[in-house]
């Protein structure tokens, strides 16, 4: 069998180590892997290759790979990958899903307590070497998020880990789900259906979105969305890009309709340097670090090494993206 291995990425972090490729290597010395690290490569490797270890790959790619049989993405977004095309030729598609869930959801809570508690702020006043304890008064208080509602768009495992941590400083969580069967997430109190986006809006004083990127979820934060938001409320956005319209989001901060906002996720990345989000209003943006850490691949490699195995033995692969959710 062989396996191809391709995570180039012009992001350092988010590129297979060799110390990684190794380690398939010798756990299955059965198998041949083709570790490419160049377009040639990856292209030579194609045309032999029955499973492919990469982030994406495109219809065209597809057309000279007669032999895949399933892809496992490094990633959890699939937007990347011809998925149509996939399907279409019954390749298995799967995701590292569950890998992201806790780095993520730990980074929601540090960047919505630093915007609660005026963090963003203090560092300006402390560059400054200026004493501002005088300053906090009226909007400029710290607030709490116990009491308050979180509104969640997306359940899956990072939703449903940004919950678990929603419930223990004791926030109240609306969740909006695209099936709701009746089935309970685990410290969501509310689930409402997709066509109650508005009921949610209304009632949230922080909306995060992890939700993954579909028809249905593009372009679904806009700016009359923004506008059945509560005077104040903070927007947090860990899912994809295109979910929000950021130069409707970048207008309700300037207006100060909206309270604050965290992206980690742009529609350019980089970020332009003229981009108005630049110079929002307490606004935090990370450069789609949200998934960073220590580890990362450890659990990532350990993660296909076992799919790897129950492909091998004909059982089912983990986190199987399903082609009628496209996710």
């Amino acid at each position: 069998m062989n396996v191809l291995i391709s995570i180039q990425q012009p992001v350092r972090a988010w590129q297979i180590p060799f110390e990684g490729v190794e380690t398939l290597r010798a756990r299955f010395p059965a198998l041949t892997f083709h570790h490419a690290t160049d377009d040639a490569a990856r292209a030579t490797a194609l045309v032999e290759c029955d499973v492919a270890y990469t982030w994406m790959l495109s219809a065209a790619e597809l057309e000279t790979a007669p032999r895949l049989k399933w892809v496992h993405t490094s990633a959890v977004a699939v937007e990347t990958l011809a998925l149509l095309e996939l399907f279409a030729r019954d390749v298995v598609v799967s995701n590292s899903r569950g890998v992201q869930s806790t780095p993520i959801a730990e980074h929601v809570f540090a960047v919505l307590l630093a915007l609660a508690k005026q963090i963003p702020y203090v560092v300006d006043q402390q560059r400054a070497r200026r004493w501002a304890q005088n300053d906090f008064f009226g909007s400029r208080l710290p607030w709490l998020l116990k009491g308050r509602t979180l509104g969640l768009i997306g359940v899956g495992t990072i939703g449903s880990e940004i919950a678990r941590l929603a419930t223990a400083f004791g926030m109240n969580v609306v969740a909006l789900r695209r099936r709701v069967d009746g089935s309970r997430v685990p410290g969501v109190g509310s689930l409402l259906p997709v066509s109650e986006l508005d009921t949610l809006l209304r009632q949230s004083d922080v909306l995060v979105i992890a939700a993954p990127l579909t028809p249905q979820t593009l372009n679904m934060i806009g700016a009359p969305q923004m506008a059945h938001m509560k005077p104040g409320a903070v927007l947090i956005n860990v899912g994809r890009a295109k979910i929000v319209d950021h130069v409707a989001l970048a207008d309700a901060l300037h207006a100060g309709h909206l309270g604050g906002a965290s992206l980690d996720v742009f529609h350019q990345e980089p970020l332009p340097a003229d981009d108005p989000l630049w110079a929002a209003p307490n606004t935090i943006l990370t450069p789609h670090t949200s998934g960073f850490r220590q580890g990362h691949w450890e659990e990532v490699i350990e993660l296909f090494a076992d799919n790897l195995s129950r492909f091998m033995r004909g059982d089912p692969v983990r986190f199987r993206v399903e082609p009628t959710l496209g996710y």
